[in-house]
């Protein structure tokens, strides 16, 4: 596993896109170490610090909690390389469910690896 990689929730995954599409609908395609891309919104009328999570579709399927935006965000201004893939859907065996992302994030320049044997492992409070 990669040292610099680590685990993030997605936040917003229940809300529909602007153009209709359904991010539940979205997260249902997904795989664990599908590629996403973390896209700063600086002209987001709710948070000018946002970043929105892009599949490689081009659907946004959530965005990053608001302290982990403002970090992971400056970063990208400042041209760091990060990169995220999938590592797993919250929910998607359970019949109904509201599905939620869980991603691995390297700010490296590396694409983050998936964590061997536990890929529902989460190393910050998901709520």
């Amino acid at each position: 596993m990669g040292w610099n990689d680590f685990s993030l929730p997605a936040c917003g995954e229940f809300y529909d896109n602007e153009d209709g599409s359904s991010r539940q609908e979205e997260l249902r395609s997904l795989e664990p170490g599908d590629v996403l891309a973390l896209v700063r919104e600086p002209e987001n009328a709710h948070d000018r610090m946002a970043v929105a999570i892009f599949t490689a579709r081009g659907i946004r399927v959530g965005y990053l909690r608001r302290d982990r935006a403002v970090w992971i965000g400056s970063k990208i201004d400042r041209g760091f390389p990060v990169n995220a893939i999938v590592q797993r859907v919250k929910g998607i065996d359970l019949a109904g469910a509201t599905l939620g992302l869980v991603m691995r994030v390297n700010m490296e320049g590396d694409l983050p690896e998936l964590p061997e044997g536990r890929a529902d492992v989460v190393w910050e409070d998901a709520a």
